[in-house]
């Protein structure tokens, strides 16, 4: 009977050692994919937080292409408000390093004991150095955010692809695309819509292409497709 006894609470003994890893295993886990499929449903907040000239065009360019999702405009002041709320995207400027990026990210409270209420980095870009004069940000700003909404849509679909970020939608560039590496022969190109080819963009903090860091990127004159992206 002791026996009996000491076995019953060998084994009841191991089952509550084990309830806590079996909880756990059980805890529900919420993917970046997954965490963003109330993308398309939910508005993304611009963030105007100048110079005036750039946020025109970021204005500009927004109204015309921008849709994969609703979307509304605010300023920094709103969005300190507002960035805590896990039901609103936003998409806004960071520097880092002397480099501005395009970010996208959803909103939340950092603090949250809620997975699903927490802040979510979804994809940042880079698009201007911060001591570049040259203004030519403003003409492949509609790539920028063609290529921002092709990685949204592929993020949805793929895990993979949401966690490699802007690599994880380039495309292999055809054989007999032209591509064109100048900047002043690229800006043209670009510019004109030039059939069958692509334009290497370099990104850093003045511009040139000696200065680090130095983000480099290879996209499609007509279609915005994103061929390269690296450092």
């Amino acid at each position: 009977m002791k026996k009996t006894i000491s076995l019953v609470s060998i084994v009841f003994s191991f089952f509550l050692l084990m309830l806590p890893a079996s909880l756990s295993a059980q805890k529900k886990v919420y993917t970046k994919s997954m965490r963003m499929q109330d993308f398309k449903s939910r508005t993304t907040m611009v963030v105007l937080s100048g110079p005036a000239i750039r946020d025109a065009a970021l204005r500009a360019e927004v109204t015309s292409r921008w849709s994969v999702s609703p979307y509304a405009f605010c300023t920094p002041a709103e969005y300190e408000k507002l960035k805590s709320d896990p039901e609103r995207y936003f998409l806004h400027t960071q520097k880092e390093r002397g480099v501005l990026f395009l970010t996208l990210s959803k909103g939340g409270d950092p603090d949250s004991e809620d997975t699903m209420k927490k802040p979510l980095d979804i994809v940042s870009m880079p698009f201007c150095g911060e001591f570049d004069e040259s203004g030519r940000e403003a003409v492949y700003l509609p790539a920028y955010l063609s290529i921002l909404q092709d990685f949204v849509e592929a993020a949805l679909d793929s895990e993979t692809k949401a966690y490699m970020g802007l690599k994880g939608i380039t495309r292999k560039l055809p054989k007999r695309w032209k591509l064109y590496e100048f900047p002043d022969e690229a800006d043209r190109a670009f510019k004109d819509r030039e059939p069958h080819s692509a334009v290497t963009v370099i990104i850093s903090p003045d511009g040139a292409g000696a200065s680090k860091p130095r983000y480099k990127m290879t996209i499609d004159t007509e279609d915005y497709s994103l061929y390269h992206y690296g450092k």
